[in-house]
């Protein structure tokens, strides 16, 4: 199994695109992207030059490959353009169940662009499908991010080639729910892409409380896992401050002798937030510290203090 990083987070765009080539088949998981977030620091230009970069390599991946899965329809994880995927087969969420209102317009409107251009189309959930000796797997919809959560549902991967093993999370936010770390956990991997707690959001739409069921949740899956390696990166690296706000994970992995990274730092690459931060400075954090479980449970104990006080 060859396992290629297309475009990431990491790279400074949001996407997770990741391509797998076994002896059988050629798959693309999730050819998507976006502008990153105001608070990634770099300049409006760069974001853009960035994103048409990286758009070019997630079109070029999907015409080199044979499969094209798409776990949501979030416009970072699928480009809806109906030729792009002329001749594919796609296997993709279930665009009628379980699935939230923008979910289900924007995969209406994708499928109706995809009509009589690709190949095959298969809904995923729940299923397994077979290329030769390589098996690919998809998990019951997991919520993106907390249960009942707006953002909608998304499907988990697993591709098996018979010697090595992936696991693509897709956005399942850190993860904040324990259940999502055991269905990775009972996989076995050897390699995982997790994609990571959105904490440039922290004390606005992500709480501290989902914070520390983030990391918890990483540990466990780095203490009962033995993958080769653990590619962190997606919402996180929005971040710049995501090495001190995961900090107990990095110190795990070194306590471990596992190798958690980012996509770019797999490839010898700094992660791309790493660089605007040290060009161009902070943009809404100026200052911060380790965040140890200690340190979270006085967070959260001072919040709660506060809201019975009002």
């Amino acid at each position: 199994m060859k396992i290629s990083f297309i475009a990431f987070d990491s790279f400074g765009v949001k996407s997770s695109c990741t391509l797998v080539k076994t002896k059988d088949v050629v798959i693309c998981i999730d050819p998507g992207i976006a502008v990153e977030t105001g608070s990634f620091p770099l300049p409006w230009s760069e974001k853009l030059r960035l994103r048409m970069k990286y758009e070019k390599e997630i079109k070029n991946a999907v015409k080199k490959s044979d499969v094209v899965i798409i776990t949501h329809y979030h416009y970072d994880h699928y480009i809806p353009e109906g030729n792009l995927y002329k001749d594919k087969a796609l296997l993709i969420k279930d665009p009628e169940k379980n699935i939230n209102r923008s979910q289900r317009e924007r995969s209406s409107d994708f499928l109706g662009s995809v009509e009589n251009k690709a190949k095959d189309i298969e809904i995923a959930d729940r299923k397994k499908f077979r290329f030769g000796d390589t098996t690919v797997e998809f998990s019951k919809p997991l919520w993106h991010g907390m249960r009942a959560t707006k953002l909608g549902k998304v499907l988990m991967v697993t591709i098996d080639d018979g010697k090595n093993k992936l696991l693509f999370s897709s956005d399942i936010d850190g993860p904040y729910i324990e259940n999502y770390s055991d269905l990775i956990i009972k996989k076995d991997p050897g390699v995982i892409i997790l994609d990571g707690a959105p904490t440039y959001l922290l004390g606005f739409i992500m709480s501290f409380k989902n914070l520390k069921r983030a990391i918890k949740n990483t540990v466990k899956i780095l203490e009962k896992t033995n993958a080769k390696f653990y590619i962190l990166d997606h919402h996180l690296l929005r971040d710049y401050r995501y090495k001190e706000l995961y900090y107990e994970v990095y110190e795990k992995a070194r306590d471990a002798n596992k190798r958690v990274c980012s996509a770019a730092e797999f490839i010898g690459k700094r992660p791309c937030v790493l660089e605007g931060y040290k060009e161009y400075g902070p943009t809404r954090w100026k200052e911060w510290e380790k965040m140890t479980t200690d340190k979270l449970n006085e967070i959260i104990r001072h919040a709660k203090k506060v809201g019975e006080s009002k």
